[in-house]
C-alpha cells in the first residue's frame, strides 16, 4: 500500500517544542466492537517500546491533549472509520479554521487549532483511519479490522522511522 510523507527541516519555533518526536492518539469507544481500533493499536505501539514515542489510548479526543500535542513534532491521530475506501487510510492534516469544539469532544483538525491559539505551535499531524463493520456493543474485532490493526501497525511503524529522521512538512 504506497503512500508518500513530506519531510523539510525543523522550523525555529517547532524545535522549541521539541520534546517527543512522534505522538499517537488512539481513540475510540472499546465496548462498541470496532470502534476500540484506535486504542487497541495505540495500546500496541505503547508495548513497542519505541524512543521518543509516546503513545496514548482515550475514549475520546478532549481539549486537554493541547498540552501533549505542544510538545511532540509529529501527532499520528488512530480511529475506527465506517466510511474508508480501503482497509486502513492515511491522510495529512492541518488546522481547522473554526477550531469550534463543542463541550469535551473535538477532532483532530479542531485540536490542532485549539493547540495552535494556545500554545503558537501544532505538530505535523497524519489521521490514520481503519475500516470498520461492526459499531454494537461487544467487545471483539471484525475480520476487517483485525486485519485494518495490523497493516495500521506497518504505517505507524514507517512514519516513526520517518520522523526520527525528518521533519514533516505542514500542508498549510
Amino acid at each position: 500500500m504506497p503512500f508518500e510523507i513530506a519531510m523539510v527541516s525543523p522550523s525555529a519555533n517547532a524545535s522549541r517544542h521539541q520534546h517527543v518526536s512522534v505522538l499517537v492518539i488512539g481513540y475510540g469507544n472499546c465496548l462498541r466492537s470496532d470502534d476500540g481500533v484506535g486504542q487497541c493499536i495505540a495500546n500496541r505501539v505503547a508495548e513497542c517500546k519505541f524512543p521518543d514515542v509516546k503513545a496514548i489510548a482515550i475514549h475520546q479526543l478532549t481539549p486537554e491533549l493541547s498540552e501533549d500535542l505542544a510538545h511532540t513534532n509529529t501527532a499520528i491521530f488512530v480511529d475506527a472509520s465506517r466510511l474508508n475506501q480501503q482497509n486502513v487510510q492515511l491522510q495529512s492534516l492541518v488546522a481547522s479554521h473554526s477550531g469550534m469544539v463543542s463541550g469535551h469532544w473535538c477532532d483532530p483538525p479542531n485540536l490542532l487549532a485549539m493547540t495552535q491559539a494556545l500554545y503558537g505551535y501544532h505538530p505535523c499531524s497524519w489521521w490514520l483511519t481503519v475500516l470498520g463493520q461492526q459499531f454494537e456493543v461487544g467487545d471483539c474485532f471484525s475480520t476487517v479490522a483485525t486485519q485494518g490493526v495490523e497493516a495500521a501497525l506497518q504505517m505507524i511503524r514507517v512514519l516513526i522511522e520517518t520522523a526520527r529522521t525528518e521533519q514533516c512538512t505542514k500542508l498549510e
